[in-house]
């Protein structure tokens, strides 16, 4: 089996105190608190937005019209925060590799007249067909099924737009909201407004948007963020919006491409992944010799070609995120944080 080669991880940052005013729970009137630099940047932040407004709007239309969902300013902001998340070292990081246009293809899954929710199958073309006359690898490769999409059934399809739109607008979700804590935020609100909120930090400790600042200066915005900046949503298991980013960021890296992200399966390789392997598979029958063929690259019976003298050994960061992955797996299980 394959050792993951998972991606190095910044190192993780302390000290980085998030101000009383920029906290999710903080009063109204405790932005009467800030001084100096912080006052002037946030009135003068405020001032500009809503000079600004009538050009959102503008930006907001026409993005819809192309199909997609956000303002370049807002694309700007999360192609940045993803490329924090997963940056880029020796490989690319989440930007390069398609997160943030995962996450917009996922928010406007409902928005075209073939929904873009569920993949097709039962193959991509990725793999060609095996040769079952000499059980090796043959020249021909199925259609790409994958970028069909299945439209869904109706209650998946309640369910997808109570995920992106909110619950409270659709009665058939509204009338259970009580019981399950209060009505869901959508995904759309939810990226909207928090990657204004990411903004709004990073030009009160920053002094600019947080797709102006250095890497440095991103990191410790980041951290502040994860620091009390969000709200945990008890619909969406006590997540925040910075573990929802995370969740979708690593979706987009490392799922098939045609759900917008791992831009040309370099997520895959970036970890050692093979991807869909179908229909060639791993051993393939030969008529020639009566059994199967395993493939030389990828033998099930022995180690692998580069593995012979010995497992690759996982380094400190590897090791850390397959610890988390593990754990994630368990806490994402149920779908909560969808």
């Amino acid at each position: 089996m394959i050792r993951l080669r998972l991606p190095e991880l910044p190192p993780r940052l302390s000290g980085y105190a998030l101000p009383l005013e920029l906290r999710w729970d903080a009063a109204p009137a405790s932005a009467a608190m800030l001084l100096g630099r912080r006052e002037f940047l946030k009135v003068l932040g405020v001032v500009l937005a809503a000079l600004a407004l009538p050009i959102v709007r503008a930006e907001r239309a026409i993005a819809r019209a192309r199909g997609g969902f956000f303002t370049k300013t807002e694309r700007a902001t999360l192609e940045a925060l993803v490329d924090r998340i997963i940056p880029p070292d020796a490989g690319p990081g989440a930007k390069a590799l398609g997160a943030a246009h995962y996450i917009e293809e996922l928010l406007t899954a409902l928005d075209r007249k073939r929904t873009r929710l569920l993949a097709g199958g039962p193959f991509s073309g990725r793999a060609p067909f095996p040769d079952s006359k000499t059980g090796l690898p043959s020249r021909k490769r199925p259609p790409n099924r994958f970028k069909k999409f299945i439209p869904p059934t109706r209650l998946q399809e309640l369910f997808w737009r109570g995920e992106l739109f909110g619950t409270s607008t659709l009665p058939e979700l509204a009338s259970i909201d009580a019981q399950l804590g209060g009505p869901k935020k959508g995904l759309r609100d939810l990226y909207r407004e928090s990657l204004a909120k990411v903004d709004a930090v990073a030009t009160v400790t920053k002094g600019g948007p947080f797709a102006s600042l250095a890497t440095g200066d991103q990191d410790a915005v980041l951290a502040m963020l994860d620091a009390g900046a969000f709200a945990h949503d008890p619909r969406r298991g006590g997540a925040t919006f910075i573990d929802v980013a995370i969740r979708h960021t690593i979706e987009g890296c490392f799922s098939v491409p045609e759900y917008g992200g791992n831009v040309k399966t370099q997520g895959w390789a970036l970890i050692g992944l093979e991807g869909d392997s179908q229909p060639l598979g791993y051993s393939i029958f030969s008529e020639a010799t009566g059994g199967y063929v395993e493939r030389a690259d990828h033998p099930m019976t022995t180690a692998n070609p580069d593995e012979l003298s010995g497992a690759k050994p996982l380094g400190a960061e590897g090791r850390m995120v397959q610890d988390a992955i593990v754990s994630l797996t368990s806490i994402f299980s149920d779908g909560s944080l969808c």
